[in-house]
C-alpha cells in the first residue's frame, strides 16, 4: 500500500493542476468576455453622446447668432432713444423692434444624458474627468436656462405690455415668431417714440439677453470641450462622419 502511495502522488497533483488551470482560465474568460461587454457597451454610449452633442452645438449655434442679432437690433434702439429728444418719432424697420419684444431659448437636448444619469450607469464610463465634465454640464445648461426664461418672462410680463399701451409696436408685435408673415416682418415698419422709459426697457432688455448670450456660448465652449474628450474613445471615422 505504502509503495502504491509515490506513483499516485503525481497523478493526483496532476489532476489538481489540471482542475485549477481550468477555474483559472474560466475565471479568465469570465474576465475577459465581462470587460469586452463593457467596452461595447461604453463605445455604444460614447457614440450615442457624441451625436447627441453634435446636435446641440449645431443647436446652440443658431441660438447664439439669433441672440448676437437681437442684440445688435437692440442697441440700434437704445441709441436712438438716448441721442433723440423725448416725444420724437421715428419709424424702424419690423425686423429691428421684433428684437425687442420677441425672445428665444434653447431646446437642449439631454436625453442619452439623462438616461445615465437616471440609471446610475454614469459611473461605469471609464474616463473619470468625462464623468465630471458631463454632470457639471448639465448644472450649467439648467442655470443657462434660467437666465433665459428671465429674459423672457421679462419681455412678456413686463416689456411688452408696456410699449403696447403706449400703442409703440402695435405692427412688430403681430409680426412677431412663430406666427409672423415672413413680408410683413421684412417690409413692415413700426413707430418708435423716444422717452425715458422706452431707454430703461430697452437698456434692460439688452441686459437680459447679453447675460443669456454669455451663458449660451459657456455651454457651447463646455459641449466643443466635452466632444473633445468623446473623440478620444472613439474611432476618427466614427467620431467625425462624412
Amino acid at each position: 500500500m505504502n509503495r502504491l502511495l509515490p506513483a499516485n502522488v503525481p497523478r493526483a497533483a496532476g489532476e489538481v493542476v489540471v482542475v485549477v488551470l481550468g477555474i483559472l482560465i474560466a475565471f479568465g474568460l469570465d474576465s475577459w468576455w465581462d470587460s469586452r461587454k463593457q467596452d461595447r457597451w461604453e463605445h455604444t454610449q460614447l457614440e450615442s453622446l457624441h451625436g447627441e452633442f453634435s446636435k446641440n452645438l449645431v443647436h446652440l449655434d443658431e441660438v447664439i447668432l439669433s441672440h448676437e442679432d437681437a442684440t445688435a437690433n437692440i442697441e440700434k434702439i437704445l441709441t436712438f432713444t438716448i441721442a433723440t429728444l423725448e416725444g420724437q418719432a421715428a419709424d424702424f424697420a419690423d425686423s429691428t423692434v421684433i428684437a425687442l419684444i420677441g425672445w428665444r431659448t434653447s431646446e437642449i437636448s439631454m436625453g442619452v444624458l439623462d438616461a445615465l444619469l437616471a440609471s446610475g450607469d454614469l459611473g461605469r464610463l471609464s474616463d473619470s474627468l468625462l464623468r465630471s465634465k458631463l454632470t457639471a454640464w448639465t448644472a450649467q445648461v439648467l442655470d443657462a436656462q434660467e437666465k433665459e426664461v428671465l429674459a423672457r418672462d421679462f419681455v412678456e410680463f413686463v416689456l411688452t405690455p408696456a410699449l403696447l399701451n403706449e400703442e409703440m409696436i402695435a405692427n412688430a408685435y403681430a409680426a412677431r415668431p412663430p406666427y409672423a408673415d415672413p413680408l410683413i416682418v421684412e417690409h413692415g415698419t413700426s413707430p418708435v417714440i423716444a422717452s425715458n422709459k422706452l431707454r430703461g426697457l430697452a437698456s434692460a432688455r439688452l441686459g437680459h439677453i447679453r447675460l443669456a448670450l454669455h451663458s449660451q456660448r459657456l455651454v457651447r465652449d463646455e459641449v466643443r470641450e466635452i466632444m473633445a474628450f468623446l473623440e478620444t474613445h472613439l474611432p476618427h471615422n466614427q467620431a467625425n462622419p462624412p
